[in-house]
């Protein structure tokens, strides 16, 4: 009975190494996001030419999609993790980490998220002051 929960343990072990990796690389977008935004908004400052801090929009987009997706993914494998939590003891642990049978997680739900809208919005809309204020104070 141990072997099979020793098992079990390192199933969902393997699991929870997926969504650790899944939330690290949600962090390490906002962090290239952040980089590029600055860049290309110190460019337009430079330059002082409002739409080309309107540019820094492009990769604040991207990064939102990606981020959307990365959350809905690790939303996915928490349902696998829990499923796998709450099979019988007795059950044989296959080690599946494959989120295919699992049920779905919309992707609009996921790019609405707290995680998601907190960082995206507010990073639009200073872009928006940047370029605003480079258009009014030439």
């Amino acid at each position: 009975m141990t072997s099979i929960s020793d098992a079990r343990i390192k199933h969902l072990e393997l699991i929870q190494s997926v969504i650790n990796r899944l939330v690290d690389s949600n962090g390490s977008h906002k962090n290239y996001c952040i980089t590029l935004v600055t860049a290309v908004c110190g460019l337009a400052a430079s330059l002082h030419r409002p739409i080309v801090a309107l540019l820094a929009l492009v990769p604040v987009i991207i990064f939102a999609i990606l981020d959307a997706q990365y959350l809905r993914l690790e939303r996915r494998y928490r349902l696998l993790y829990e499923e796998v939590r709450c099979e019988p003891a007795e059950q044989q642990v296959d080690f599946r980490l494959s989120i295919a049978g699992i049920g779905a997680v919309s992707f609009l739900d996921a790019l609405c998220s707290w995680s998601i809208s907190v960082f995206y919005l507010p990073t639009g809309l200073g872009i928006g002051v940047v370029a605003a204020a480079l258009h009014l104070f030439p």
